[in-house]
C-alpha cells in the first residue's frame, strides 16, 4: 500500500498507521501498523505532533496525495499558521533592526528582554521544532540579510537547545545568543555584506573583523557573558582551523557551539542575492562530509538526526530529475533516503550516483 502524509487534524480515528508516531524527544506514541484511536489522536495533539504517515486504502485519496505532497509549501503559505507566523517573525526583525540601528547610533544598552520574548512568540506559534522548520523553510522574506538571518539563528538554535536537553534558562540566553552573533556585520562596509559574488582575500579577512567588533559593541552592554563570547567565537571550530583566534573545541563555550552548527546551516539553506537556497540534504550531506572534525560531534550528530527527520514525506527532485516523496530515512546515511516514485521505490543508499537536488 502507498503511503500519505496528513496533517493531525485530519487525522481520524480507525486509520493505519505506517511509521513509527515519535515524540520530539524520541518517545514511542504510536506504533507503525496499528489503527489509530480517539485517545492516541488526543495524545499526538497533547505531544504537538504536525503530522504523520499513513496506508492509503481508499484509492480516491491515492489521486489526491500527489497533489497535496507536490504544493505542500504552497498550501503552507496559505495557512493562518504560516501568517501568524510570518507576521510576527517580520515584526521581531524590524524591532531589532530598528533597536540595533538606534544602538550604533546612539550608544547604550538594547532590549534584549523584549527581541527575546518576540522570538520565543515566532516559536510559540509553531506546534513543534519540525514545524519550525516547515515555517521557516517557507519564509525567508525579510530584507536585511544581517537581521533575517540573526533571527533565523536564534529559532534554530532554540530547537537544537530543546533537542539537547538544555535547560529552560540556557534556551534563553541561547535565543539571546542567536540574536546578536552577527552584531559586528553592521559596522562592515555594506558592499561587502552584499556583495553578488565570491569575495576577494583582503575582503574576507574584513568580514572576519566581525566577531571582534560584535564583541566590542556588546561587551559595553549589560547582557550575559556567554552572549559576548557567542559573537566573538562562533567561528572557531574544534580543530582549531577557525577564527579569531584559532583555538580548539575545549576552549569554546556550549553555547556558541549550538550557535555555530545554527548559523552554518542557516547560511548554507536561505537564498541569497547571488544564489539560490542550498537543499537541506545538500547542508547535512556537507555536515557529515567535514563538520565532525569542526563541530561539537555530540551537538552535531543530534542535530543532523533531527533535521533529516524533518524532511520525512516531503516532495524531492533527484539530481536526474526525478520527482518523488521521502518515505524512509536509511539509517546508514540520513542523506540518502527511500524515495517513492509512484508505485516504484528508489533506495538512494543504493543508487550512490543520485541524490536529492531540491525539496518542493
Amino acid at each position: 500500500m502507498d503511503v500519505k502524509r496528513i496533517g493531525i487534524n485530519e487525522v481520524k480515528s480507525g486509520m493505519l498507521v505506517a511509521y513509527d508516531v515519535l515524540n520530539d524527544s524520541g518517545q514511542l506514541l504510536f506504533p507503525a501498523g496499528a489503527r489509530l484511536t480517539e485517545k492516541a489522536i488526543t495524545r499526538m495533539r497533547f505531544h504537538a505532533i504536525p503530522f504523520i504517515r499513513i496506508y492509503i486504502e481508499n484509492p480516491a485519496d491515492a489521486v489526491d496525495d500527489g497533489v497535496d505532497e507536490q504544493s505542500f509549501f504552497e498550501k503552507l503559505r496559505d495557512t493562518e499558521e504560516f501568517k501568524e507566523f510570518n507576521e510576527k517573525f517580520t515584526d521581531v526583525a524590524a524591532t531589532f533592526e530598528e533597536e540595533m540601528r538606534r544602538v550604533l547610533r546612539e550608544g547604550g544598552d538594547t532590549d534584549s528582554t523584549s527581541l527575546s520574548n518576540g522570538v520565543k512568540k515566532i516559536l510559540g506559534s509553531c506546534r513543534s521544532g519540525i514545524q519550525v522548520f516547515d515555517l521557516l523553510h517557507c519564509s525567508r522574506t525579510y530584507d536585511e540579510v544581517v537581521f533575517a538571518h540573526s533571527l533565523n539563528v536564534a529559532i534554530i538554535s532554540a530547537v537544537l537547545g530543546g533537542w539537547l536537553h538544555f535547560s529552560a534558562e540556557d534556551i534563553d540566553t541561547l535565543i539571546v545568543c542567536g540574536i546578536y552573533h552577527d552584531i559586528g556585520k553592521l559596522v562592515i562596509p555594506k558592499e561587502i555584506i552584499d556583495k553578488p559574488g565570491p569575495l576577494t582575500p583582503e575582503e574576507f579577512d574584513v568580514i572576519k573583523t566581525h566577531t571582534t567588533k560584535g564583541y566590542a559593541i556588546l561587551n559595553k552592554m549589560n547582557l550575559d557573558r556567554r552572549v559576548k563570547l557567542a559573537a566573538l567565537m562562533h567561528h572557531e571550530r574544534s580543530d582549531g582551523s577557525g577564527y579569531p583566534f584559532g583555538v580548539t573545541g575545549d576552549r569554546v563555550d556550549d553555547l556558541t557551539k549550538v550557535i555555530a552548527i545554527a548559523d552554518v546551516y542557516e547560511a548554507m539553506t536561505a537564498p541569497r542575492k547571488y544564489r539560490k537556497a542550498r537543499c537541506p540534504f545538500e547542508a547535512v550531506r556537507m555536515f557529515e562530509s567535514s563538520g565532525l572534525a569542526l563541530y561539537d560531534t555530540s551537538f552535531l550528530m543530534t542535530f543532523l538526526e533531527h533535521i533529516t527527520m524533518c524532511y520525512m514525506g516531503y516532495r524531492v527532485k533527484l539530481n536526474d530529475g526525478t520527482i518523488g516523496t521521502i518515505v524512509y530515512m536509511n539509517k546508514q546515511d540520513d542523506t540518502r533516503p527511500m524515495i517513492r516514485v509512484g508505485s516504484d521505490y528508489i533506495n538512494l543508499f543504493r543508487n550512490p550516483e543520485l541524490y536529492i537536488e531540491e525539496i518542493l
